[in-house]
C-alpha cells in the first residue's frame, strides 16, 4: 500500500512538471525518459520549496548529460523553443551549438506575470564534457536568472 502512494505521489509530481512546460519541446527531456543512464542527471523542482522561494522560481528543472550521446536529441528540442521566444543570446562553435539563453513567452498565472527562460551550454568541442539544459519558471527577472544560471553552468564539467 505504501509503494502504491509513493508511486502515486511520483506521478502527480511528474504530471504537475509537465504541465509547467506544455506546449514546449523541452518537455520530452524533463519526463525521466532518461532517468535510467547513470551519467544523466535530472533535477525537477516545483511548489513551496525553500531553493524556489529564494529564487522567485515556480519551477526549475535541469538535464545534464554527456553531449555525445544527447546534444543531437535535445539541440533540436531546444532550438524549436527557443524560436517562439522573445529574447534570445546564441552561440555556435565548431560549427555546432554552444550556448543559447532563450527568454519565453511570459505566462500570467492568477494574475501575476510569470517569466519562463530556457538555457542551453554543450561543451561538446571539449572531450567527453557535458551539455546541459535549465528551464526556469516564475517571477525571477533575466538579470537574476543570468545569475543563477551562470553559477550552475560552472557545474558542468
Amino acid at each position: 500500500m505504501k509503494r502504491s502512494i509513493i508511486a502515486f505521489m511520483l506521478l502527480l509530481t511528474v504530471s504537475a512538471m509537465a504541465s509547467a512546460q506544455t506546449g514546449l519541446e523541452i518537455n520530452q527531456i524533463f519526463n525521466g525518459k532518461y532517468a535510467g543512464d547513470p551519467k544523466v542527471t535530472e533535477t525537477m523542482i516545483s511548489g513551496s520549496h525553500q531553493f524556489l522561494r529564494h529564487h522567485d522560481l515556480n519551477v526549475f528543472s535541469t538535464f545534464k548529460g554527456p553531449a555525445v550521446k544527447y546534444a543531437l536529441i535535445i539541440e533540436p528540442l531546444v532550438l524549436a523553443d527557443g524560436a517562439k521566444s522573445i529574447g534570445r543570446n546564441i552561440r555556435y562553435k565548431e560549427g555546432k551549438l554552444h550556448y543559447a539563453f532563450f527568454m519565453l513567452r511570459p505566462l500570467t498565472e492568477n494574475g501575476e506575470k510569470i517569466n519562463r527562460f530556457l538555457y542551453y551550454l554543450n561543451n561538446l568541442p571539449q572531450k567527453g564534457n557535458n551539455m546541459m539544459v535549465l528551464y526556469l519558471e516564475g517571477t525571477i527577472s533575466q538579470n537574476e536568472a543570468n545569475s543563477l544560471i551562470q553559477s550552475m553552468a560552472k557545474n558542468v564539467k
